[in-house]
């Protein structure tokens, strides 16, 4: 996992929980009382899962394979998984064609439960120590001897021993692990250098030191969270279910609150459409308020016309309108069968020889001046005998009356 800005870090003490506020104006800082409340006001919680309830075993893998798959094989071939547990594979190096991984199997821990939800990384407790220039470290959680070995400042085993003091089975412990990883090529030489972090006595201190024969630094206060520039993330089986609960919601809330973006731009564009409709619609009814009275007076001044109309236009004359129709007869082929005029609406029919006849008088018909104001239009002409063809004209002035009126 990439590293990312932190402002909490929650790891196991000697007696119980620490709480680190993390803030990049100053030093980190210890918090004497904590609360889920607090907790829950982390925006990025590291949590140190307690060592007791991971297993750590350095094995050497092919460089091509995928860490997390072959060390999860070396733990089951070594009988080395409890039920439920998550496997890690994290790399540490590559040397003469091979990968040294840290293979880390974890377990869900009761005295970790509650605080699983809050937690948005994981680490493992050796990783949050400033290893410097140590080959080992030694410190207590919940009264337990915790240690850590390193290499180029990189952590390559870790584990709980159980043990309550510094003794004898401790130093053994220590001795035998040094031991192992020296012949396993994980560690170079023995230690030397060792770190006490914790209130340990001067005969503690002396005992471990002439026993293991390395250099000792002693930390009574422990120090401030050490933050790495990545994650290994070794979630425990109830974490990781939390973590992907909050990966399942914030996708879900991912997607709904662009939702609710698209459906509000929407609303905001029907809302302006609306809008600007209705300004439209008042401009219009004011234009129409406004052009009312002119209107009216010329509607009033056109009913009148038209009424006129009747008594002094020509074109509204049926005998004058017949006289002229009949002047545009070409030839005694055609003939007029029917001839009517009602309300603006003109109609013709006739007989001509041919087809060709037919359309000629409607042609000319359209060219008469005093029924220029009519539109014109023709059905097709029908044949009806031998050399005669009925036809049918219909004139219209766009004052006539329609069917509905």
């Amino acid at each position: 996992m990439k590293h990312s800005p932190v402002d909490f870090v929650l790891r196991p003490g000697a007696n119980g929980w620490e709480f680190w506020k993390i803030s990049p104006k100053s030093d980190p800082a210890l918090e004497p009382d904590f609360s889920m409340k607090s907790l829950g006001g982390a925006r990025h919680l590291i949590m140190a899962v307690p060592t007791r309830s991971l297993l750590a075993v350095p094995v050497w893998i092919s460089p091509q394979g995928d860490p997390n798959e072959l060390a999860e094989l070396e733990m089951q071939s070594r009988h080395l998984l409890k039920k439920n547990a998550e496997v890690h594979g994290i790399p540490i190096l590559e040397k003469d064609g091979r990968a040294l991984v840290l293979a880390l199997s974890s377990i869900d821990d009761d005295r970790a439960l509650d605080y699983y939800s809050k937690a948005k990384t994981f680490e493992f407790p050796a990783r949050l120590w400033d290893p410097d220039a140590e080959d080992v470290i030694v410190w207590r959680e919940w009264d337990e001897i915790c240690f850590a070995f390193y290499r180029d400042k990189k952590c390559v085993y870790f584990a709980c021993t159980g043990e309550l003091s510094i003794g004898s089975p401790l130093c053994g412990i220590i001795t035998r692990t040094a031991m192992r990883l020296r012949a396993e090529g994980v560690a170079l030489r023995m230690p030397a250098r060792l770190r006490l972090i914790g209130d340990f006595s001067f005969e503690d201190r002396t005992l471990l030191r002439d026993t293991l024969q390395v250099e000792l630094e002693h930390s009574p206060h422990a120090p401030s969270p050490f933050l790495p520039s990545n994650y290994t993330n070794p979630a425990p089986p109830s974490a990781k279910m939390e973590m992907e609960k909050r990966a399942r919601w914030q996708k879900f809330l991912f997607f709904a609150v662009g939702a609710i973006a698209f459906y509000t731009l929407v609303l905001l564009f029907v809302s302006g459409d609306l809008l600007v409709r209705r300004m439209q619609l008042s401009r219009f009814a004011s234009e129409l308020r406004s052009i009312e009275g002119r209107a009216s007076e010329a509607h009033k001044l056109v009913t009148e016309w038209k009424e006129f109309r009747e008594a002094v236009d020509p074109a509204s004359f049926a005998i004058d309108q017949l006289a002229a129709v009949a002047a545009q007869i070409p030839s005694e082929q055609v003939r007029l069968t029917q001839y009517s005029f009602d309300s603006g609406r003109f109609t013709i029919a006739g007989e001509a020889a041919d087809v060709a006849q037919a359309y000629d008088y409607f042609e000319r018909i359209k060219k008469v001046p005093l029924l220029q104001d009519y539109d014109w239009t023709s059905r097709q002409p029908q044949l009806v005998g031998r050399n005669k063809v009925r036809f049918e004209m219909e004139g219209l002035r766009p004052d006539a009356k329609t069917s509905e009126e």
